[in-house]
């Protein structure tokens, strides 16, 4: 039984009504796509998902709010179910088709910066890594003792979800393999930069959205020292600041990796709360510099004939799915998230 059908066999499970206390559903998003469009590593998805997302939310009654917002309510001391909205990174694509749909949705979210890649203009390393997937003229990669296939979309796609994981190290490694992939793979040319410019992160501010830091680089914490920690975190919000005259006041961590060191430079640095990538709710007692989100991705929503299940995105946002993700394999394909 495929994994879309097992999720959906238990959606058809009843579920616990939701509580009197106040409960915040903070939702995870990347990139939103052209319907149609099929790249190689999919980080996101499509306009018309979000918009049926958005559909649904608005028929329940939580139209989204965002994450700032959402935790002052949560704060209040209310009773009931609210949702806020996210997406980490930075893309032009949240600007050019995210946004037109909140707007029509009445929705507002919280967008996660990479502030020194937005300044470069720099690729982040997994778009590096699936434009040299995208470009090569090879149809088979060695690499570290493993064949690759690369003949043919599917395979181009399976070779990146399988080199993804081993670029989660410390920059200068992560730097060296994908130089090494470059030179193995005969592409020189480098990756365009698809995240948003400045002047489009403007108008995210001007449509009433939270703009929030994601470090300078998206580096992994962890594998930074702590005073690099504090570099990447503290110089994200003030080129924030100086670009766009609004001081962010949240943090997402880069694919949900943070340690107590993490939290420490987040809070020192004056923010009021960060993000993960671990599942589940924010209630009032929750730590604010280590919020859980969930990811509503299209596995999350499609049901087995490929189309929006308005009963399988409701199962997702409910935690019915929570229990799935007890085991390690579980959280690791949680966190696994750019």
């Amino acid at each position: 039984m495929s994994g879309r059908a097992l999720r959906w066999l238990l959606s058809l499970l009843p579920r616990p009504r939701d509580g009197a206390g106040p409960r915040l559903t903070i939702i995870r998003h990347h990139r939103v796509y052209g319907d149609g469009e099929r790249p190689l590593y999919r980080l996101g998805v499509g306009e018309s998902l979000l918009a049926s997302q958005l559909g649904l939310l608005r028929r329940l009654g939580l139209v989204p709010l965002t994450v700032a917002d959402g935790l002052a309510w949560l704060a209040s001391g209310g009773s009931g179910h609210r949702v806020a909205l996210s997406f980490d990174d930075g893309y032009a694509d949240n600007v050019r088709r995210a946004l037109p749909v909140l707007a029509a949705a009445g929705a507002r979210a919280s967008f996660y910066l990479t502030a020194g890649l937005v300044e470069e203009r720099r690729a982040p390393w997994w778009d590096v890594l699936e434009h040299l997937l995208t470009c090569t003229r090879l149809e088979r990669l060695e690499w570290r003792g493993r064949a690759l296939p690369l003949a043919g979309h599917g395979a181009r796609s399976a070779a990146v979800r399988a080199l993804v994981g081993e670029l989660r190290v410390a920059p200068p490694e992560q730097a060296s393999r994908l130089a090494e992939l470059a030179s193995r793979l005969g592409v020189a040319e480098p990756a365009p930069c698809g995240l948003a410019t400045w002047e489009e992160c403007r108008a995210l501010a001007a449509a009433g959205m939270e703009v929030g830091a994601h470090t300078l680089t998206h580096p992994f914490l962890t594998t930074l020292a702590p005073a690099e920690q504090r570099a990447e975190i503290g110089g994200s919000i003030a080129l924030i600041h100086a670009r766009l005259g609004a001081r962010p006041a949240g943090l997402a961590y880069p694919g949900g990796d943070h340690d107590a060191e993490s939290v420490a430079a987040a809070r020192d640095c004056g923010l009021a709360y960060a993000v993960t990538t671990r599942a589940g709710d924010a209630l009032p007692a929750a730590p604010r510099f280590e919020l859980p989100r969930r990811g509503l991705t299209e596995g999350a929503c499609l049901g087995p004939g490929g189309r929006f299940s308005s009963r399988l995105a409701t199962a997702e946002l409910c935690g019915a799915f929570d229990r799935l993700r007890g085991n390690a394999a579980g959280r690791a394909a949680e966190e696994s998230a750019a």
